[in-house]
């Protein structure tokens, strides 16, 4: 293995040691809101300044759909540090697979080398062409 490949993944390594240290995460996004609470002898419903709050709301997208989970105030703290280890996360991740794609290139060039010890294997016959979607009896 040639020396940048080795450096690349020396690199890799260290990614991936930072990757698991990054302990609880959260994905998602904080916000507060002040809100009425639908009562009607309550002072929100008369007086359109006052509202109740605030509340703190962790959205993110599940399965295409945006959700919501009320976090109480004493997690707010809490929950802002484990939205920043998910961001860290992130970051980390897309630092891990720039590198990977590297070393693969780096094999890739490097005279007599396969990647994770693919060796290339030729057939003897020609392939047919085939029609994704098309059945034979069509």
């Amino acid at each position: 293995m040639g020396e940048r490949a080795k450096e690349l993944e020396e690199k890799r390594r260290g990614i991936g040691e930072r990757l698991a240290k990054v302990g609880d995460m959260r994905q998602g996004s904080l916000y507060e809101r002040a809100l009425k609470c639908g009562k009607a002898e309550c002072r929100c419903a008369s007086d359109k300044s006052y509202l109740h709050g605030p509340h703190y709301f962790l959205t993110k997208k599940v399965e295409g759909k945006t959700v919501q989970r009320t976090i109480p105030k004493e997690a707010v703290d809490v929950t802002k540090a484990q939205i920043g280890k998910f961001q860290e996360f992130r970051r980390l991740s897309q630092e891990f697979l720039a590198i990977n794609e590297e070393i693969c290139e780096a094999k890739l060039r490097e005279p007599g080398e396969q990647t994770d010890g693919a060796q290339k294997k030729t057939s003897r016959r020609l392939s047919k062409p085939r029609l994704l979607g098309k059945s034979k009896s069509s």
